[in-house]
């Protein structure tokens, strides 16, 4: 029997579409395991610009010189550009990759697969107007925010007590603070009403983003309350997982920590194998976590795409059971 859009559906769409019992765990150990090679590809090749940083930096500490801890953090920061701009976007591909298997899952009832091809380039011009949308949303709060910021880097530099520097930047935090909570309402409701993009892209095999305000009207309530939901259980389900999961690294830090205090070379130890295995194990299951929680919140918006007024996936199964 075919039925349509309704708030309970859109909520148990993600435990109800096809391929239940091994899509999710596919999809998360498929995630972890790429988000955790390209994080030790990107940071290996980035090893070398950092480990400069450090030097650069503690050399500045010892000087106690204000222009060189700036100077330090200037090149620092440029130092790690080029790889800062590689990670961005290297999660960039994975993020399409793995957002178009979630919904053609959802959408089509496909297994899981990877792949790159015009489904994904579709996904990533989806995914960048998404993260411009929300940044044109909130780019007052985050310039005042890095202002605030550059502030406290300068008063550190400027060798000022902690109660003059929080001074200088107490105004201009306070201020993004309140912005965040006044533009939030209006960020949840553009972000819901345009939710079903994503969905709607892998639908039609073509970018569609402001298409997704015409599925979403008279659904708002119902997406956004089944987000919610998901994500608020997905949340606390993680936070108790990753917790014990941290038990696994706490004693690589303790080691650290004593390293540290000891005088020994704290760089070496963290290229060991004592402690890499561990973190290792531990991201993976951090990563593990992320991508499940992507794929099931993803679920209400996929299924109201999936019943576009338009024409949803279910109308055509309508039509082609009477053919």
């Amino acid at each position: 029997m075919i039925r349509g859009f309704t708030f309970e559906r859109a909520l148990s769409w993600p435990f109800s579409a096809p391929h239940i019992a091994t899509f999710p765990w596919l999809f998360s150990a498929a995630y972890a395991a790429v988000s955790l090679l390209a994080i030790a590809l990107i940071g290996f090749a980035a090893s070398g610009s950092m480990m400069d940083w450090v030097a650069a930096a503690s050399a500045a500490d010892e000087a106690q010189d204000p222009d060189l801890a700036m100077q330090a953090v200037g090149q620092g920061i440029w130092s790690l550009a080029p790889w800062i701009g590689v990670s961005i976007l290297t999660g960039w591909v994975i993020w399409a990759m793995f957002e178009t298997a979630s919904q053609r899952r959802y959408i089509w009832g496909k297994p899981f697969s990877l792949g790159f091809g015009r489904d994904e380039l579709n996904m990533m011009v989806v995914g960048l107007l998404w993260a411009l949308l929300g940044l044109a949303i909130m780019a007052l709060p985050i310039l005042i925010t890095l202002g605030g910021v550059w502030a406290a880097i300068a008063a550190a530099a400027e060798g000022l007590t902690d109660a003059e520097a929080g001074q200088r930047i107490i105004a201009p935090m306070f201020g993004a603070m309140g912005l965040i909570l006044l533009l939030l309402p209006v960020y949840a409701f553009v972000a819901t009403r345009l939710a079903p993009c994503f969905g709607l892209t892998v639908k039609d095999g073509r970018i569609r983003f402001f298409d997704a305000w015409h599925v979403s009207r008279g659904r708002f309530w119902a997406i956004f309350g089944a987000y919610v939901i998901l994500a608020f259980s997905g949340a606390i389900l993680g936070q108790v997982i990753t917790g014990i999961a941290q038990l696994i690294i706490f004693p690589s830090f303790i080691s650290l920590s004593n390293a540290a205090e000891n005088g020994q070379d704290v760089m070496a130890l963290l290229w060991s194998p004592g402690f890499l295995l561990p973190m290792g194990i531990f991201l993976f299951v951090s990563q593990f976590l992320q991508g499940l929680l992507q794929h099931v919140v993803g679920g209400p918006a996929a299924f109201a795409a999936r019943h576009d007024p338009r024409g949803g996936v279910e109308d055509e199964a309508k039509v082609d059971a009477f053919s």
